[in-house]
């Protein structure tokens, strides 16, 4: 899979590199294989599956955080044929105590998390933030999410929610069962258990981290970005993004564009 990677930081324990995958026909990657632990953080609202050689697959949306294991064998596929940008974290051989060290897993990051990232991200390349910032933001934001549950009900839910997304329709609670071969009240119970959010909650997040990649990119039409991403008005997206990030979407691409 062809890449563009641009280093934004680097230290003797670890490197934070913007890796963008070109836009490739959906379906399995060439097996890769892990040189050291790494963490790989969304940057934009492409999804893609990942299979390890190791156990069972992964489910990555633009609100999960995925942890490879040093040496792990992995394919990728994305969704649709696009590009994919995510921030990859890389730790130095020997290095064993960062959170994006350990066993292969995925975490759920909160819109609040993604825009302290982001802007981290941001200031990382401008030279504004110190690299030992990086660690404790990682650890906060993988804190405060749950776990990214790509099998069975809750894997299929996850799945169907990114596709509404990027077809541009929504989903009843009904047609989203169905799909995922389920109950609309057993869909909605097991959901809630595994990630913390109802499905209408999930869906609400994948358009704020929408939001937040458009804003980064420097999107400045936020009525037609509201109507964009599904939102029933400019002050509904307003009064979400500021609930669920801490700021108003014009405070957010301020901030973004200041460092």
């Amino acid at each position: 899979m062809a890449q563009q990677r641009i280093l934004l930081a680097t230290d003797p324990r670890w490197r934070v590199e913007r890796v963008r995958s070109h836009a490739t026909a959906p379906q399995w990657s060439p097996v890769y294989t892990a040189p050291s632990g790494r963490l790989v953080l969304p940057f934009d609202a492409a999804a893609m599956e990942f299979r390890g050689d190791d156990g069972p697959g992964a489910w990555i949306d633009a609100l999960t955080a995925l942890r490879v294991a040093p040496a792990q064998r992995y394919q990728l596929r994305p969704q649709a044929r696009e590009p994919r940008c995510s921030v990859v974290v890389s730790a130095a051989d020997g290095v064993a105590d960062a959170p994006w060290t350990g066993d292969a897993a995925q975490r759920l990051l909160s819109p609040r998390a993604l825009y302290r990232l982001r802007l981290h991200w941001r200031r990382l390349e401008a030279g504004l933030d110190a690299v030992d910032a990086t660690p404790q933001l990682i650890a906060d934001a993988l804190a405060a999410g749950g776990l990214a549950h790509s099998e069975g009900t809750v894997g299929r839910a996850r799945r169907c929610l990114a596709a509404e997304a990027a077809e541009g329709r929504t989903l009843s609670l009904h047609e989203l069962a169905e799909a995922a071969s389920s109950s609309s009240f057993h869909l909605a119970r097991s959901f809630r258990r595994r990630t913390g959010l109802s499905p209408h909650q999930y869906r609400l997040h994948l358009r704020l981290a929408a939001a937040l990649a458009q804003l980064d990119a420097g999107e400045r039409d936020l009525a037609g970005l509201a109507h964009a991403l599904g939102f029933c008005s400019q002050s509904h997206l307003g009064a979400l993004f500021l609930r669920e990030v801490g700021v108003t979407p014009g405070e957010a691409r301020r901030a973004l564009h200041a460092a």
